[in-house]
């Protein structure tokens, strides 16, 4: 299993464990114009592998810096608690998910990559699209390369005069 798909198993099994998100998958814009077919669930957490820096290091191994976003939708959000809402906890319950997912995923590791750090939170405004937040973590993540040189037996043949 490649390092990228190991952290994204890793990280879609524990946000599965949270039973208030309704879908956990990878991010492919599907709440943005949703088409027919896409999902339209009210709690979502969307996962994005972003772009990885790698850095060759000895015995054919590369380490890469990540980061992981997580993007929650949910269709009840804070952000229309003026208009009313059906949370009784007048927009808390969203921010009790954020903080579940946080700590669902701080300190996470795989065989392929080191601890999950949280790095940044922001709120995400998107044309057409329900309330979202990120939350975004990073990691070291490791992979192993091909190598420059291949290992062969040497054999000795001795000539008789």
């Amino acid at each position: 299993m490649t390092p990228r798909k190991e952290l994204f198993i890793k990280v879609k099994e524990a946000l599965a464990e949270l039973p208030v998100l309704e879908l956990v998958d990878l991010q492919r814009k599907q709440f943005t114009n949703p088409k027919e077919n896409y999902p339209s669930y009210f709690t979502a957490a969307l996962i994005e592998i972003k772009a990885i820096t790698w850095q060759t290091m000895v015995e054919q191994k590369q380490e890469g810096k990540a980061t992981v976003d997580i993007t929650f939708y949910c269709k009840d959000g804070w952000m229309d608690q003026h208009n009313g809402t059906t949370d009784p906890e007048h927009g808390l319950m969203e921010i009790d998910v954020i903080d579940s997912i946080v700590e669902k995923l701080q300190g996470l590791r795989g065989d392929t990559f080191k601890q999950l750090d949280l790095s940044n939170e922001e709120t995400v405004d998107e044309a057409d699209e329900m309330m979202s937040y990120k939350i975004s973590f990073s990691t070291l993540i490791y992979r192993p390369i091909n190598g420059k040189y291949t290992k062969q037996k040497i054999g000795f043949q001795t000539q008789t005069p």
